[in-house]
């Protein structure tokens, strides 16, 4: 019988670099199941596409009748309810979808190691699939940099954003381990060796 994969959930801060990290681990062996992706992908399900347009009406979608998630991001970000809502039609169908990623990759026995990246790991109990929780820890002048640049979002979004999450103490405080990425990425990746090494060894 295949050993259970051990599962590391990343948590932080909006635009703090838990992608970052996870493809670092990636690089050292373990698989990543990128849950902001799947729920990206979900938006162009039908059943899904149905929903959201039905409860915010033709004004999410664009000229090709897909939904443009900065409309409804724009919406949903203005008011918890609304952003609950949302979650209540994606959340379902990506969790399920990571479950099921987690299922195979045991199934496949390609790794024994499985990182989740999710934004919202903790709002959706997801470390709940958890055995280690990493906290990415970085300065939310940096954060606000980094979301301006690549994201091309004003200072204030992730500000706002981080408002409709748990705070970030709260995800700290219940974190097994904290990565500083504040600073250089041969820092961070410093980090996550020592992490990896540290954690490989009890498995």
């Amino acid at each position: 019988m295949k050993q259970k994969n051990t599962v590391i959930g990343i948590t932080g801060g909006v635009a703090s670099g838990k992608s970052t990290v996870a493809k670092m681990l990636l690089s050292l062996g373990a698989q990543v199941i990128d849950a902001d992706k799947i729920c990206h992908q979900l938006m162009n399900n039908e059943e899904i596409k149905i929903a959201i347009a039905k409860r915010w009406a033709n004004s999410v979608l664009d000229k090709q009748g897909k939904i443009d998630r900065r409309i409804l991001a724009k919406i949903v970000f203005r008011d918890k309810r609304e952003l609950l809502a949302l979650n209540k039609i994606i959340h379902p169908k990506a969790i399920k979808q990571i479950k099921n990623q987690i299922r195979e990759l045991t199934i496949r026995g390609k790794t024994n190691v499985v990182v989740i990246d999710a934004a919202l790991l903790v709002e959706t109990n997801l470390t709940q699939l958890c055995d280690k929780i990493l906290f990415i820890s970085t300065d939310r002048k940096i954060c606000e940099k980094r979301a301006k640049k690549n994201r091309d979002w004003p200072l204030c979004e992730v500000e706002k954003r981080e408002r409709f999450q748990v705070s970030l103490k709260d995800k700290k405080n219940n974190a097994d381990s904290i990565i500083d990425n504040g600073r250089s990425k041969t820092n961070t990746f410093k980090q996550v060796k020592g992490f990896w090494k540290q954690f490989i060894t009890k498995i």
